[in-house]
């Protein structure tokens, strides 16, 4: 988890002080019912010129952006038109990560996932671990589980399947209490993943000694992928230092 909120800004035009206005609203009303409804703070201060957004989660931090953004071209900006924007907005977001979560599902050819592990997959392009986005993560590991298992006589579907839950409880993990492991571990068997997918989740930490060659496959491209120069900020650090110094 990040040590400080992640910051989104959206630049204001010419008509700053009338959308400064509108978006505190009387009495700060407005104001107070975007923190409250969208779940972040809302900092407004003339410089740099912009309104700053707030919030740990990426995934919050997003919907509330589109909704601002949404209400300050619109013009109406009073409680009600808040409420009904966001509720527009989260609709989009929802079904659009759904749509990405089966998108990623297909390309690995996968079948018979269940549709809120489906979402969890979607909403991983919401969270990064030291830099490096959650969804992109997966899918190297899930695509490197597959081709190191096949070579060494394993399963490369069942593979790519674990490879793509390995990780699933980052999708929650700023909404409820746990580490990653532990929720993934959790939702995979509330939502009928087997044996091999619980295993790579629990010793891609070292909670587990592998069972199998195929969460052995996606410990060893887990390992890859966050060592790969770049994919992290203190991976790429310490690259340049062993490069330049």
């Amino acid at each position: 988890m990040h040590n400080r909120p992640v910051r989104g800004d959206i630049t204001r035009n010419s008509s700053l002080f009338t959308i400064e206005r509108k978006i505190i609203g009387k009495e700060g009303r407005n104001i107070k019912t975007l923190e409250m409804l969208l779940g972040v703070d809302i900092i407004i201060d003339d410089t740099p010129n912009t309104i700053t957004i707030s919030s740990f989660n990426l995934y919050i931090r997003a919907v509330a952006t589109k909704t601002i953004q949404e209400l300050i071209e619109d013009g109406r900006i009073q409680p009600a038109r808040i409420e009904e924007i966001y509720r527009k907005i989260k609709a989009e977001f929802d079904k659009n990560i759904q749509k990405e979560g089966e998108d990623v599902v297909l390309e690995l050819g996968l079948k018979s996932v269940h549709p809120e592990l489906v979402k969890l997959v979607g909403r991983m392009r919401y969270r990064a671990s030291y830099g490096q986005n959650a969804l992109a993560h997966t899918l190297v590991v899930a695509h490197l589980a597959g081709l190191i298992a096949s070579q060494l006589g394993g399963d490369p579907i069942l593979a790519r399947r674990a490879g793509l839950f390995h990780d699933i409880g980052k999708a929650l993990t700023h909404d409820m209490p746990g580490s990653h492991v532990d929720l993934g571990v959790q939702m995979c068997k509330r939502y009928g993943e087997g044996p091999v997918v619980l295993n790579a989740i629990l010793a891609h930490h070292g909670h587990e000694e592998p069972s199998c060659i195929e969460s052995a496959a996606v410990c060893a491209s887990d390992a890859l992928s966050a060592a790969r120069p770049g994919a992290r900020r203190e991976v790429l650090e310490n690259f340049l230092k062993r490069v330049f110094l």
